[in-house]
């Protein structure tokens, strides 16, 4: 039997016990986290993706729930709802994304069963399917590489922008700031969502047409070796701006190939990335950065915008077919052909 990984988000202490003692002994269930804010909430399900969320009804009545809802879309986790002991008609109404219910009039078999239904509708759900290939972009495609630098948001940020890469999209590196979690579970959930073949970043992968390389968790440094093919290059060296691997890193690796560079800053927290962004910039790299309005947390972004580092500003919808804007050529350029 599959192990049902969850994680409890509820701001009262008697329900993360109740819930804690109940599930504890059931073989097929492993808690990955509690935790009291959704805050907290949405960096847990970022960072572990787990099978299933238990999830206070009073967090889904907040303006903020729609961010998780996109998480939850991103990540594949099953949200169910946690019945709220002296809830009123209202407070129990269907809400998006919310596959069932745990009441406190419910028993133990009754709770689990709830729990195991969910996880096996999601199980026999129909697999995502690739994106339809964008066909008028396969000939088209000029020599850029493109650099993409997320934190906290990234994930579902990611799964939008790859959605709309063709299959010959042009070498792609992606630094996405994860828990120690971090496994080929992301890299399998963007490759289901893009047209390109998406793998994980080590040393010596070529960066080609048609393959985007991400690293993440506890991974190296991403940086490049130049040569006669661009290739990855990870490095086990000290954390750089906090993080390891660091987009601050990667972004400075590129530093001998900028002028072929188009450089992007999403979602997250803090300021890795910002100076890596502006020293491209200076030297000849094309920027993008997400705007306030569309990111989790505008902070990676911000810093990289008031240091001037971005030199153009975009909701998240429109970053991906603007990088595959920018990447067209003429029409008698030769394009990209996608090798193993």
């Amino acid at each position: 039997m599959a192990l049902i990984r969850i994680v409890i988000a509820t701001p009262s202490v008697i329900e993360h016990s109740r819930l804690s003692r109940l599930l504890a002994d059931q073989a097929d269930i492993e808690i990955v986290a509690s935790v009291h804010d959704l805050s907290a909430t949405y960096s847990q399900v970022e960072e572990t993706m787990p099978d299933v969320v238990l999830i206070a009804n009073t967090f889904t009545t907040t303006p903020e729930y729609a961010c998780m809802v996109s998480l939850f879309n991103a990540v594949e986790t099953v949200p169910i709802l946690i019945e709220a002991r002296t809830a009123s008609h209202d407070d129990t109404v269907s809400k998006p994304m919310l596959q069932a219910k745990l009441s406190a009039r419910m028993s133990p078999q009754e709770i689990t069963d709830v729990i195991r239904g969910a996880t096996t509708k999601k199980s026999k759900s129909s697999p995502v399917a690739r994106p339809a290939i964008l066909r008028e972009n396969l000939t088209v495609l000029s020599d850029k590489i493109l650099l993409i630098g997320a934190s906290t948001g990234g994930i579902d940020a990611l799964t939008t922008i790859l959605s709309s890469f063709p299959e010959n999209c042009p070498p792609t590196a992606i630094v996405q700031h994860t828990g120690q979690n971090f496994s080929e579970t992301l890299v399998k959930l963007l490759d289901k969502r893009c047209a390109a073949q998406v793998v994980r970043a080590k040393t010596g992968i070529v960066m080609q047409a048609g393959r985007v390389c991400v690293a993440g968790g506890i991974d190296g440094h991403l940086t490049f070796e130049t040569g006669a093919r661009l290739s990855c290059l990870i490095k086990d060296s000290p954390e750089v701006s906090g993080h390891r691997p660091s987009i601050d890193e990667m972004f400075a690796a590129a530093l001998p190939f900028a002028s072929r560079v188009i450089a992007v800053l999403l979602t997250g927290m803090g300021r890795d990335g910002a100076l890596g962004l502006q020293t491209l910039r200076r030297a000849g790299a094309q920027t993008i950065g997400q705007d306030e309005k569309t990111s989790v947390v505008y902070g990676m972004p911000r810093v990289a915008f008031e240091l001037g580092a971005v030199q153009t500003q975009l909701p998240l919808e429109k970053i991906g077919p603007e990088l595959m804007a920018r990447c067209r050529a003429p029409a008698q350029t030769v394009a990209y052909s996608r090798s193993v």
